[in-house]
This record gives structure tokens, sequence and C-alpha cells, in this order.
């Protein structure tokens, strides 16, 4: 083998390694993306989950019992009633819409990339401003669902320079009608 045959093999030899450190950082990378999509698609959830629960209650702890036809017969207490807790806070008991203001709850929903915090407030609106809080009750309540990841996977994410710990919010609007 002469030196020019050398030089070419050694050439060869560095284009490989540089082709395979850089086809390994790439599935680094799509592995680390894959991963931060599936902790989205998750806080995604946990948010759509926790509005369908509540949504399928009852408007108010005053209409539980039957149909009220005033905004003055509506608690102006939002949250859960005394007895409707528990110690980690739960919705087991709860019985209303309203009861899952100032809910927080945690879950350990990807096990060893994870965890989740949710929190929820709910407060009465108008149906022109539905953004806007209003001070007395009225046949519109607004909850918005926080979700936020502890930030265990951002480590992986500041590596290769990726977005760290998303928020979600989400919205919805309960409405009380009496036919």
């Amino acid at each position: 083998m002469n030196t020019g045959q050398m030089l070419l093999s050694v050439g060869a030899v560095v284009l490989l390694g540089a082709t395979v450190i850089a086809v390994n950082r790439s599935s680094l990378q799509n592995g680390t993306i894959l991963q931060q999509t599936q902790i989205g698609i998750y806080a995604i959830s946990l948010a759509s989950s926790t509005i369908e629960e509540a949504s399928g209650m009852d408007f108010d702890e005053n209409t539980v019992s039957g149909a009220i036809t005033s905004t003055s017969s509506l608690s102006t207490t939002l949250g859960a009633e005394s007895g409707e807790t528990t110690n980690p806070q739960s919705t087991a008991k709860f019985d209303d819409f309203d009861d899952f203001n100032s809910l927080t709850a945690k879950y350990d929903s990807v096990p060893g990339v994870d965890k989740f915090t949710t929190k929820c407030k709910v407060y009465y609106v108008n149906d022109a401003s539905p953004d806007v809080k209003v001070t007395g009750p009225t046949w519109f309540k607004r909850m918005d669902v926080t979700v936020w990841g502890s930030g265990v996977a951002d480590t992986g994410r500041k590596k290769y320079g990726i977005a760290t710990g998303d928020t979600i919010k989400m919205s919805y609007v309960f409405s009380y009608l009496n036919f």
C-alpha cells in the first residue's frame, strides 16, 4: 500500500466516523423530541380530563338538589364545601363544577421522565365577555386548567437546545340552563 492509498483509507475512516457521529446525534435529538411530544400530549390529556370530569357535575352546590331560577340563589363562594376535600386533595367527593376551584393535583404520569402538576381556577363570567371575571354570581362559570411538568426531562432538552418545561393552559365556560 503506498502513501496515496494510505491517505485515502485514513480519509475514508475519518469520513465514516463523522457520519456515524452525526447519525447518532440526530437519533438522540429525535428521541428527545419524541419524548417532549409524549409529555405534551399527556399534559393536554390531563387538562382535558379534568375539564370533562368537572363539566359532568352540577353547575352549583345549590343546583345539586334541584333547579333554581335566579342568580341570587347561586353560591357566592366558589370551591369545595366542607367535607368534600381530602388530603391529598381528591375529586372523589366533589358534586359541583366550582368544587374544582383551587384544586392542585400531582400526577406521576411518565415514570422516569416527568411529573405533572394540575391547577384549576373557577370564577363567574358574563356571556358577553367570558374572559373577564365578575364579582357576583351569573349563569356562567369559567374554569382555567393549567398543567406543567416538573422539569425532570429538561436535562436532555437543554443539552440539545430544545425548549424546556412547557405549560399547558385550557379554559372552559360552563353555563346553567333551566328549561
